[in-house]
C-alpha cells in the first residue's frame, strides 16, 4: 500500500522526512526504541541523497508478506552513483567501501550503521543515481493492511494540519519547481522562436533574390525589414535574460541599421541618426516600437527623397516638456525630404503600413501627430509610465 512521497530538495525537506517517519512509526504503535531506530536510519540515507545525490525522493509504503507486515522506505537520488573505487558487499556482512583500509567518505559513510538498524536493506547504484530500500518489521496485531494504512493517513493529515511551517515549506517548494519549469519552457519557446525567425528571413531573402520585378523586390525588402525588427527584439530579450525589459536605444539603432541595409543602394544614400534618453520598455512594447520605427523609415525611403541621391532621417525617443501638467515621452521619426502639403494626412491612410502604425500606437496608449517642417515628421506621444529611465549603472 502506497502511503506518500516526500521530495528531497532542500534542508527543510529533511525535517519533513523526520516528522513523517516519526508520525508513521507512532501510527504503527512502535515502541520508543523501534521508532528511534527507524527515524535514524531513514534520516541517514535521506541526508546522503541531499548532500551527495543532488536530491531525490522518499517513498513510504506498507507491504504484507505472509503473516508479516513491513514498513518500506525507498529513497532514490539523482546523483552520479557511488564512486567506482567503492566495493560494497551484500549479504549479512556490513556494507563497506574499500579505500586503503579506511571506510570511504561520501555516499558510503553510515551505510554499515544503516544496515544494522534495518531489518532488511538493499542498495543499487549506477551513474543514473542510487536507490536505497529500508524495510522494518511491524508488530503483528492481526490488523488488516488497509486499516493500518487508514490510521497512518489520518496521522499524516494531522501532521500537515498542525505543522504550518512544514506545509509552507512544501508549498514554497512546489512554487519554486513550477517557476523553474516555467523558465525552462520560456527558454525553449525563445529558442524555437529565434530559429523560426531566422528560417523565415532566409526564405524572404531567397524570394527577393529570385524576384523578377522591382515591385516584388521592394515588397520583399519591406517584409524582410519587418521580420528583422521582430528578430532583434527577440535577441534583446534573450540578452536581458528574459527579464521582459529591453533597453530601447540599442534596439532602435539596430532596427535603423537593418532598414538602411535593406533599402540603400548606389542611387540613394540615406544617413540615419538615432538618439534619445536611456530608457527601458517592456518586451511587448519594444516589438511594437521596433515595427513602428521600421515602417516610418520605410515610408521615408519610399516617398521622401524622390529625385534625390542623398538624405537624412532622424529617429529619437526623448522626454518632453509638460503636457496637461504631465511630462511625456515622444518618439519622433523625421526626414529632410520633400515634405507633404498640409491638407494631406498620411496617418489616415488605409495602407498596411499606416494601419500597423495606428494599431500599435493605440495599443501602447500613444497619440500620433504628423507635419511638414523642412521635410516630414511623425511624432508619437506616450505617457510617462510607458518607459523607465535607466540609472547610470544600468546603462554601463
Amino acid at each position: 500500500m502506497d502511503l506518500l512521497n516526500v521530495r528531497i530538495a532542500a534542508e527543510p525537506d529533511i525535517a519533513r522526512i523526520r516528522q513523517v517517519t516519526s508520525a508513521i512509526a507512532e501510527a504503527c504503535e512502535l515502541k520508543s526504541f523501534a521508532k528511534t531506530r527507524i527515524v535514524t536510519a531513514v534520516l541517514e540515507i535521506a541526508r546522503n541523497a541531499l548532500q551527495h545525490g543532488n536530491g531525490g525522493r522518499a517513498h513510504f509504503t506498507i507491504r504484507s508478506d505472509r503473516d508479516l507486515c513491513w514498513l518500506v522506505i525507498q529513497i532514490v537520488d539523482q546523483g552520479e552513483g557511488l564512486p567506482e573505487h567503492a566495493d560494497f558487499v551484500k549479504g549479512r556482512r556490513p556494507y563497506k567501501a574499500k579505500s586503503g583500509g579506511v571506510r570511504a567518505r561520501g555516499m558510503g559513510l553510515g551505510l554499515t550503521g544503516v544496515q544494522r538498524l534495518t531489518d532488511r536493506f538493499d542498495l543499487d547504484s549506477s551513474k543514473e543515481g542510487t536507490r536505497a530500500e529500508l524495510a522494518f518489521k511491524l508488530p503483528s496485531s492481526g490488523e488488516h493492511e488497509s486499516e493500518l494504512g487508514e490510521r497512518i493517513a489520518e496521522k499524516i493529515a494531522e501532521l500537515s494540519a498542525t505543522d504550518p511551517l512544514a506545509e509552507l515549506s512544501r508549498q514554497n517548494r512546489e512554487l519554486a519547481e513550477a517557476m523553474a519549469e516555467r523558465e525552462l519552457l520560456i527558454d525553449e519557446v525563445h529558442h524555437r522562436t529565434g530559429n523560426n525567425l531566422a528560417l523565415i528571413n532566409s526564405f524572404i531573402q531567397l524570394s527577393k533574390r529570385g524576384a523578377q520585378s522591382e515591385e516584388t523586390r521592394e515588397a520583399m525588402a519591406q517584409l524582410e525589414s519587418r521580420v528583422l525588427s521582430v528578430a532583434k527584439v527577440h535577441q534583446e530579450l534573450q540578452r536581458a535574460n528574459l527579464s521582459d525589459r529591453i533597453v530601447l536605444m540599442p534596439l532602435l539603432e539596430n532596427v535603423a541599421k537593418h532598414a538602411q541595409d535593406a533599402f540603400s543602394n548606389e542611387e540613394l544614400d540615406i544617413t540615419i541618426s538615432v538618439f534619445g534618453d536611456q530608457v527601458s520598455v517592456s518586451g511587448s512594447a519594444a516589438i511594437d516600437l521596433g515595427l513602428i520605427v521600421n515602417e516610418l523609415i520605410t515610408n521615408a525611403y519610399k516617398h521622401a527623397f524622390a529625385g534625390r541621391r542623398s538624405g537624412r532621417i532622424d529617429v529619437s525617443f526623448e522626454q518632453d516638456g509638460l503636457k496637461n501638467d504631465e511630462t511625456i515621452w515622444t518618439l519622433t521619426v523625421k526626414d529632410d525630404g520633400v515634405g507633404l502639403r498640409s491638407e494631406i494626412k498620411p496617418e489616415r491612410s488605409n495602407s498596411l503600413g499606416w494601419r500597423m502604425v495606428r494599431a500599435m500606437s493605440a495599443r501602447l496608449t500613444g497619440t500620433i501627430f504628423t507635419g511638414s517642417n523642412d521635410g516630414f515628421y511623425v511624432r508619437i506621444e506616450f505617457p510617462m509610465a510607458f518607459a523607465t529611465e535607466l540609472r547610470l549603472e544600468d546603462s554601463d
